[in-house]
């Protein structure tokens, strides 16, 4: 790859160039709230039967002493540690999620905290590459969304690898021709359809592909140090990323690199299930906030939001084929939001439920004009519940729950983390990690984080 100055040419200049002295509070802050919060969902994952088999597998076909698998302190190589994490963060799907890029952590922080500890990388650079790889990430999915979501492609299996790519080689220490191949190298392997979403079957791919996306950017850093190429127009060259996956347009959302940091304006999920669905499920916990309600004296529910949360069809099937598909429908959400006040993974394991399923049938979906006009600077919705005593409650919220413009406080971020891992690690042990990752700027290396994930208890099957 020959020194040019192509858009993989000015993301490793940035990315290298950039210090933790230039970045701002609030972008350090959401960088280290992603690592406690990616840590804590993928101890949630690890407690599930698809993370388990996950953690089997990098045990049994990538043994290693390199890196540290989620969980119960096993080990693995650079690569099966990102996989394996990376699957166990999406499992629940209460990872981070942007409007405009999806969902992003699953498939960088493996990747960073592996190559990290692999190459006792300090936690300033870990922030530095962190930051980095989300303007990277949130830049191209704005990018090329609307095109990858009309031809069914998967956005954390296509900027996956590229992000994590650039995220693991800083943290490699690679120099930036160098680093410059394995970006290129990882836009090659882009990969990943949402044909999960319409599977009523046995299914894993919604959370492989994150998997795979992590561990493919380690891959392609290995690639990179071993002397392989990439193309230098991977990402805007005439057959490059941006044409190929979208309609070659975006450059110029690079334009602003180094004065606005994307990863602020990622969001962190209380709920399970879909992003898509929790606007709805908050407009519900507002009603509930006021009024005692007995499901069962429900007549009538009307969900009106912004109409991308309403496509495809998936979104608001009212009789999905299995609980994993359950999690991505609005109607279930708002069904089981009703009957159970949350819709944690441990309240849509009801989804089928015969008061819920009742519900499911009795909720109407609607756009709403405003909330429509303002997507994506905004994913509100309101939520009106007729009873059968003819009383009309109502509930709305002009962002979900955990949007930069409501975020999550530090107490709801901790609670989250502390009832996910419950079960696995004692409760003092999660405040040590909180406290570690709060100072990972001060961090030589991040090995002491990863032991600290280790549980020493008894792991069950949630899911």
């Amino acid at each position: 790859m020959a020194a040019s100055g192509t858009l993989v040419h000015r993301l490793v200049d940035y990315a290298l160039g950039l210090r933790y002295e230039e970045i701002s509070e609030e972008a350090i802050r959401i960088a280290k709230w992603l690592v406690f919060d990616s840590i804590g969902t993928g101890l949630g994952g690890y407690q599930t039967e698809r993370g388990r088999k996950a953690f089997a597998y990098v045990n049994a076909m990538m043994p290693g002493d390199q890196a540290t698998v989620l969980g119960n302190g096993s080990r693995s190589t650079t690569e099966g540690a990102a996989f394996a994490n990376g699957t166990m963060i999406k499992v629940l799907g209460m990872d981070d999620s942007h409007r405009g890029a999806g969902h992003i952590a699953a498939e960088v922080i493996p990747a960073v905290l592996a190559t990290a500890e692999v190459y006792r990388t300090p936690g300033r650079t870990v922030i530095e590459a962190i930051v980095a790889a989300y303007d990277l990430a949130v830049r191209l999915g704005m990018a090329v969304r609307k095109e990858q979501r009309s031809r069914g492609l998967d956005l954390k299996g296509t900027l996956g690898p590229i992000a994590a790519a650039l995220a693991a080689g800083r943290c490699a220490g690679l120099e930036g021709e160098t680093l410059a191949n394995a970006v290129g190298i990882a836009a090659d392997m882009a990969s990943g359809t949402e044909q999960y979403v319409y599977e009523s079957g046995n299914c894993d791919t919604k959370d492989l592909i994150s998997g795979f996306a992590a561990r493919n950017g380690v891959f392609a850093v290995q690639l990179a140090q071993a002397g392989f190429f990439g193309p230098d127009g991977a990402i805007d060259g005439e057959y490059g990323f941006l044409r190929a996956f979208g309609d070659g347009s975006g450059t110029e959302l690079f334009d602003d690199l180094g004065s606005s940091f994307s990863i602020v304006s990622t969001a962190f999920k209380p709920h399970g299930g879909c992003r898509h669905t929790h606007q709805a499920v908050d407009a519900v916990q507002n009603i509930l906030a006021t009024e005692e309600l007995d499901p069962s004296e429900i007549d009538r529910v009307l969900v009106r939001t912004y109409r991308y949360a309403l496509q495809p069809s998936f979104r608001v099937d009212p009789n999905p084929g299995s609980r994993e598909v359950a999690g991505l429908s609005i109607r279930v959400a708002t069904a089981v939001a009703l009957t159970r006040g949350s819709t944690w993974p441990a309240d849509l394991v009801h989804w089928d439920d015969p008061d819920v399923r009742r519900l499911r049938q009795l909720v109407d979906i609607e756009v709403h004009p405003e909330i429509e006009s303002k997507y994506p600077d905004g994913n509100g919705a309101s939520v009106e519940v007729y009873l059968r005593n003819g009383r009309q409650l109502e509930g709305s919220v002009p962002f979900a729950k955990g949007e930069p413009e409501f975020r999550m406080t530090e107490d709801e971020l901790r609670t989250k983390f502390a009832a996910l891992t419950q079960d696995i690690l004692p409760l003092d042990q999660g405040n040590a990690l909180f406290e570690m990752c709060s100072d990972l700027e001060k961090a030589a290396i991040v090995s002491p984080i990863l032991e600290l994930t280790a549980s020493k208890l008894p792991v069950g099957m949630n899911a």
